[in-house]
């Protein structure tokens, strides 16, 4: 399994229709904020996904980019405002 830097049920989502995790569930919850590109997933699967919230519960809501980790890997570690 690769390094996620989130774990997450890619299939779970919030009642605004993104995904969403914990941030105790970061590998790094320092890197975990709005605008991140992180590797999100669990051993079934993985994808690239842009945070787009952290609530005060720590709470992370994030879009999935769509296509394949390899099509999308340039893009972690960037921050888009």
């Amino acid at each position: 399994m690769e390094d996620l830097d989130l774990i997450a049920d890619l299939n779970a989502q919030d009642d605004d229709g993104l995904g969403w995790s914990t941030l105790s569930d970061a590998r790094d919850a320092q890197r975990v904020r709005p605008g991140a590109m992180l590797l999100a997933g669990n051993r079934q699967a993985a994808a690239v996904v842009r945070v787009v919230a952290v609530d005060d519960d720590g709470q992370v809501h994030f879009t999935i980019l769509p296509g394949s980790v390899e099509k999308n890997r340039h893009l972690l570690d960037r921050t888009v405002a």
